[in-house]
C-alpha cells in the first residue's frame, strides 16, 4: 500500500512539473512563458490549449460605469461583434479582484483594468495588454491628493496623524502610487504615520471628501471635474492639495489563451473604433478620450511597476 502511494504522489509530481514548461518568464507564473520578452505571456503553444469561444465576454473597469458617455460601450460591443463575427457579451464586475479571478478560470476573454490592476493581470491571470484610451490634448492621468476648504490640511505633511481614504488596495492612483510617493518622498508610513481606509471608488471618495466625512482623499485626476460638471458636488466643494506625474490609463487586453487569429481581430476592433455622433468624433467617456491607442506593458507599465517595488508588493500567484 505505502508503494502504491510513493508511486502515486511521484506521478502526482512529475505530472505537475510537466505542466510547468522550461522557458523563460521572469515574474510571470509558472504556467506561462515569455519567449519574445515583451513581460507578458505567450499564446499556448499546444493548439488544445487554445481557446476560442462562441461568446466573447468582455468586462469593464469596475465602479466606472458612469464616466461613459451615453451608448458608448453599446457601441463598442456592436463594433466587436462586426470586426470578430463573435457575440459579445459585457459583464460589469463589481471589484478588481473578481474580474482578474474572471480572466484567470477562463471565463473572461476581453477586459478594460485600472492601471494598478494590470501587473496582477498580467503575471496571475494571462491578461496580454494592446491598448489604452487617450485623450488628443495629454497622455495618461495624475494622483490627486484632495481635501475640503477649511480642512486644516494644506500640504502632504499636514496627513500625519490623520485618516487617508483611498479606494481600493489595488488602485494606482486610488492607493498604490500615492503610498509610496508619501513614503520616499515625504517619510510617511501607511499605518504608523497616518491610518487607511477604503471607499471602493474614485467617485465615493470625492463624495465623502465634498460631504467632509473624511479631510482627504487620493483619486484619479478628472473625477472631480466630472462630478462637478454633472452637478453632483458644488465647484469649490473640494481642492487639490498635491498632484503626482502622469500614468497611463485604463488597460485593455485579452487572454492569451484566444486564438492569435481572433486576437487579432480584437485589437483590430478596438483600433478602427470611432465613437462618433452627429458626424463629429466624440469622446468615448467624460475623460474627453476619443480612441484606443496602443499600449505597451513593458514601458508604458515600468512606472506601475516601479510603484509595486516600492510598496513591496510581488506578483504571487495563488
Amino acid at each position: 500500500m505505502k508503494i502504491l502511494l510513493f508511486f502515486t504522489f511521484l506521478t502526482i509530481l512529475f505530472s505537475n512539473f510537466a505542466l510547468s514548461e522550461d522557458c523563460y518568464r521572469g515574474e510571470l507564473s509558472s504556467q506561462f512563458c515569455d519567449r519574445d520578452g515583451d513581460m507578458m505571456a505567450d499564446s499556448p503553444t499546444n493548439p488544445k490549449k487554445l481557446t476560442d469561444p462562441y461568446t466573447l465576454v468582455f468586462g469593464m473597469v469596475p465602479s466606472q460605469s458612469f464616466v461613459f458617455k451615453k451608448g458608448s460601450k453599446e457601441a463598442l460591443r456592436k463594433h466587436i461583434e462586426k470586426v470578430t463575427g463573435k457575440r459579445v457579451e459585457i459583464f460589469p464586475y463589481k471589484t478588481n479582484s473578481a474580474e482578474l479571478e474572471a480572466m484567470r478560470s477562463g471565463l473572461l476573454h476581453i477586459a478594460g483594468l485600472n492601471t494598478g490592476s494590470v501587473p496582477t493581470a498580467v503575471n496571475c491571470a494571462g491578461f496580454h495588454l494592446f491598448a489604452m484610451t487617450s485623450n488628443p490634448k495629454q497622455y495618461g492621468y495624475t494622483m490627486q491628493l484632495i481635501t475640503y476648504p477649511g480642512s486644516g490640511v494644506k500640504s502632504i505633511k499636514d496627513i500625519k496623524g490623520k485618516t487617508v481614504l483611498f479606494t481600493s488596495s489595488s488602485s494606482n492612483s486610488g492607493h498604490k502610487a500615492p503610498v509610496a510617493i508619501f513614503k520616499e518622498k515625504f517619510n510617511l508610513i501607511e499605518g504608523k504615520d497616518y491610518r487607511s481606509r477604503y471607499s471602493g471608488s474614485h467617485k465615493k471618495s470625492i463624495l465623502k471628501v465634498a460631504n467632509h466625512e473624511y479631510k482627504v482623499a487620493a483619486v484619479a485626476s478628472g473625477f472631480t471635474r466630472i462630478l462637478k460638471q454633472d452637478g453632483v458636488i458644488p465647484n469649490n466643494a473640494v481642492k487639490i492639495v498635491y498632484e503626482s506625474e502622469r500614468f497611463p490609463t485604463t488597460g485593455y487586453g485579452y487572454s492569451h489563451k484566444l486564438k492569435p487569429s481572433l486576437a487579432k481581430k480584437i485589437e483590430e476592433a478596438f483600433f478602427t473604433f470611432r465613437w462618433v455622433e452627429n458626424n463629429k468624433t466624440m469622446p468615448f467617456n467624460k475623460f474627453n478620450e476619443t480612441k484606443f491607442v496602443p499600449a505597451n506593458y513593458k514601458k508604458n507599465w515600468e512606472i506601475i511597476r516601479l510603484i509595486d517595488k516600492a510598496n513591496g508588493i510581488t506578483y504571487n500567484c495563488k
